[in-house]
């Protein structure tokens, strides 16, 4: 088997994500971890591993076959233009870029350099609403109607993410935006937005909301209802449901354990899993694998450009909307 030689660009937590699970394929190597607060002095768990503080070490190693991108959001476009100079398979976390024009740079780019650029959205890979779209697209529900996706973390992240995360509908929504393009095969026609900051005052004062509600139309004639929050004290809230001409498709939560307790007061259950590590485990494995596989040269299924973009333009169409408060048409 091919070897492929790997470099990963920031290490905060889903840095740490990607590269041990880039390090779960067979016959795959780290070569270079390149973050701006790693600590280049302590001793690396893998072989041959070096780490930098800077960007121009990628290019100071020779045998670099693909580039996985975990920096924070507003680098991402420049980090993908600095990895275009080593190699042509970048692995990109989402949103691809904070503004159309960013992503078209990078379309540009790709077809410039023949890029093979995978974007971030690791749902798609997750087994659940995989064999959910799968059973969609084969028609066992009939003409697909409606698509209701809750998606509620458990906690917001700390402000300082928050105001470089490009706020909710380019942070959070950005996943549900591609999953109803995904489950549907269309893109987004129009969508109405409304929101608030129900959560932490401190949310509101960096300019973002923690709670959404967004109705959508799609242009296979589809409606989508997206509902977000920053904090369900119950767990990771991740529901999707289909309803079609003959019948409905449903994926509930993945909960701590199994056992359910019934009494004469009633039925109890566990809570859902805690967050997005454990609900996410195993799409974060497979979209890694799928990525090194493409470096391969096998033909695989992934999120690519136009889908980046496709998402982006729903998050700022979704910001337009709650501001304008008005039907926003993409």
């Amino acid at each position: 088997m091919m070897p492929v030689n790997l470099a990963v660009i920031g290490y905060g937590r889903i840095g740490k994500i990607h590269s041990t699970n880039a390090l779960s394929s067979e016959n795959t190597n780290l070569k270079i971890i390149i973050d701006p607060l790693i600590d280049e002095t302590t001793s690396s768990d893998y072989l041959g591993l070096k780490k930098s503080k800077k960007m121009s070490s990628l290019l100071e190693i020779d045998d670099i076959d693909g580039v996985i991108i975990c920096s924070p959001s507003d680098y991402h476009i420049e980090h993908i233009q600095e990895a275009s100079k080593k190699t042509k398979n970048i692995f990109c976390e989402k949103p691809l870029g904070l503004s159309v024009d960013e992503i078209m740079r990078i379309k540009r780019l790709i077809k410039e350099k023949n890029l093979n650029l995978h974007v971030g959205f690791n749902r798609r890979f997750d087994p659940d609403f995989y064999n959910l779209k799968q059973l969609v697209s084969k028609g066992e529900i009939g003409k697909t109607h409606t698509i209701k996706i809750t998606s509620r973390d458990p906690s917001p992240p700390p402000i300082s993410y928050i105001k470089k995360s490009g706020g909710l509908f380019l942070d959070m929504t950005i996943h549900d935006f591609d999953m109803a393009k995904y489950l549907a095969d269309s893109e987004i026609s129009s969508l109405y937005a409304k929101g608030g900051c129900f959560i932490n005052p401190e949310i509101k004062e960096a300019g973002d909301i923690d709670t959404a509600i967004i109705n959508m139309t799609l242009k296979n004639g589809v409606l989508v209802t997206i509902n977000n929050s920053r904090q369900a004290v119950y767990g990771y809230d991740q529901r999707i449901e289909v309803l079609g001409s003959r019948g409905t498709l449903k994926v509930e939560n993945r909960l701590l354990h199994g056992v359910q307790k019934g009494t004469k007061e009633g039925f109890t259950s566990a809570n859902p899993q805690d967050f997005f590590i454990d609900r996410y485990k195993e799409a974060y494995e497979q979209e890694i694998l799928n990525f090194i596989s493409s470096i391969r040269g096998q033909d695989v299924d992934y999120a690519n450009v136009d889908d980046g973009l496709h998402s982006l333009k729903a998050g700022l169409a979704a910001k337009l909307s709650l501001q304008k408060n008005l039907l926003v048409n993409l």
